[in-house]
């Protein structure tokens, strides 16, 4: 769950005056990238814009202006060597933060929205707008997807239009429409992850996913290996057996990896997911292992074509040995999968790696780590 999402919409539902930070634009070096968002109430503060003197600056300005003025403002962090600054700030770079006082039932409707589809694993994209010339400087819309907007933006009808109709052409030219500064960023761009089995590469797996920004789910058959303390910022579920699975939703943009402490419990998992929709399947094991098992998928009626989808051996061929190292070669795979899927150009393709030979010969260890 995207936390900036969830406690905007506990702040607005109770009441709690808050300010909205945001990265707008960056230039060189600086702690945090544009899209960087942080919430500053009188007390607590939710997210990040580079911590530091700089974000102390942001979080005293918020306080002491903007929520009291109830006015967006643009505050620039200028973090140059050659600037008049704190040298504690120097970094090299310098960026514009927009500090914006939220309020109204109307923003808390679009944050509602994009929790909802946060929740939902589906893609959608939220725009957050500023118009220094404008009576209400601070916009921000949802773009929920099939032709769904949540929010109003005043400025330039056509932008409006790209906005609903094609969100990242809106985010393109969004700077030069109006003079209006424009940020969008993709909601569930990272997707959701089904991890069955908890063992040791699930684990290291788990932690590398969630430092990457998915949505993690992971599915065991045994509680001391599937628990929010093994598992911190992961979803968990106690199955009483992999061939009793519940309906999991799955989507275009969702990520399977089969995992389990066995042969049996693979091949019960492998069965379900390949009846699910999702961007990425992978199981791990030897290929002799992977033959065996897809000839008796096979026996059963599983039609081959299927299984071809399937990455197994899971992984990048990398030398992998240590479940550490196993977890990078799958994360790695997972993410080149999903650049083939988003920009499946020719010229990209030759840049990565094929697909298909798993982690080498480290493939056999993979059972006894997993």
């Amino acid at each position: 769950m995207d936390v900036i999402f969830d406690r905007a919409v506990t702040y607005l539902e109770t009441g709690i005056p808050f300010a909205f930070a945001l990265i707008v634009s960056q230039d060189g070096s600086t702690p945090r990238g544009e899209g960087s968002r942080m919430l500053i109430t009188e007390n607590d503060i939710v997210g990040s814009v580079g911590g530091g003197l700089g974000e102390a600056l942001v979080i005293q300005y918020a306080r002491t202006k903007v929520l009291n003025t109830g006015r967006a403002e643009l505050y620039s962090i200028d973090m140059r060597q050659d600037s008049n600054v704190n040298p504690e700030l120097i970094c090299g770079g310098c960026c514009e933060v927009l500090i914006a006082d939220i309020k109204g039932n109307d923003l808390l409707e679009v944050f509602q929205a994009a929790r909802q589809v946060d929740l939902s694993s589906k893609k959608g994209w939220i725009f957050y707008l500023y118009d220094e010339d404008s009576d209400n400087p601070f916009q921000c819309c949802v773009n929920m997807g099939r032709g769904q907007v949540v929010g109003q933006f005043t400025g330039n009808a056509k932008f409006a239009r790209d906005m609903l109709e094609n969100p990242v052409r809106a985010a393109i030219h969004g700077d030069s429409s109006d003079g209006i500064k424009c940020v969008m960023q993709e909601i569930n761009a990272s997707g959701r992850v089904y991890l069955f089995g908890g063992g040791h590469v699930s684990f290291e797996i788990a932690r590398l996913l969630v430092n990457l920004g998915f949505e993690v789910t992971v599915i065991d058959d045994r509680e001391e290996y599937c628990n929010p303390n093994r598992f911190p910022n992961c979803a968990t579920l106690v199955v009483d057996s992999y061939d009793n699975l519940p309906d999991l939703e799955t989507s275009s943009n969702s990520y399977i990896l089969i995992i389990t402490r066995g042969h049996a419990g693979d091949k019960s998992v492998l069965r379900w997911a390949l009846n699910k929709p999702c961007l990425y399947l992978g199981m791990i094991g030897s290929k002799p292992k992977r033959d065996a098992l897809y000839r008796s998928l096979e026996g059963e009626g599983v039609a081959a074509e299927k299984l071809q989808s399937v990455h197994c051996p899971i992984g990048l061929s990398i030398g992998a040995e240590t479940p550490g190292e196993i977890a990078v070669s799958i994360v790695a795979e997972m993410i080149m999968e999903t650049k083939l899927a988003s920009a499946p150009s020719e010229h990209l393709r030759k840049k990565l790696p094929s697909r298909g030979d798993g982690a080498g010969s480290t493939q056999s260890l993979h059972r006894e780590k997993a």
